[in-house]
């Protein structure tokens, strides 16, 4: 393997994974955990739990969300940004997708603060939901944007 090859496989790869982690962990616990624990626990305990885990869920996904932040820039500063010269269509998407992985993870890290500045922001119904939403979003545009044809420079 081309040694130029090996950085851009590492960050392509702590990119990927990454997202795995933070949408994995944000879906796993809209679809799973919020369901499995509505009426089993009483409302004290449910707050409890909840704070026990966004404890410990904060510290486990931060690392993750600062590379992603990282390998993402890179892999557009480095690999993908001049693939597209004048493709306008992978320009607009990858703003949008910038802004809304923005949007999502200070979303999250509000929804995952044990801080009391964030208490009014934790009770509003259906940022989970909307979080969940965005995170897919992001996800399909990456989709998107992995399939467009890279033009051909002289």
């Amino acid at each position: 393997m081309e040694p130029e090859l090996v950085l851009p496989i590492i960050m392509r790869w702590v990119h990927i994974l990454s997202a795995i982690v933070v949408a994995g962990s944000i879906l796993f616990y809209v679809l799973v955990y919020r369901r499995a624990i509505a009426g089993v626990l009483s409302e004290e305990d449910e707050e409890k739990l909840r704070w026990s885990l966004m404890k410990k869920w904060k510290l486990l996904l931060h690392p993750p969300i600062i590379l992603f932040l990282i390998s993402g820039f890179y892999t557009y500063m480095a690999v993908t940004k001049d693939m597209h010269p004048d493709q306008p269509i992978y320009h607009m998407l990858f703003g949008i997708k910038f802004l809304l992985a923005l949007v999502v993870f200070a979303l999250f890290i509000v929804l995952t603060s044990t801080m009391n500045w964030s208490a009014g922001i934790r009770k509003i119904n259906g940022l989970w939901a909307l979080l969940s939403i965005l995170v897919v979003a992001v996800v399909l545009m990456g989709g998107v944007m992995r399939v467009l044809p890279a033009v051909n420079l002289p």
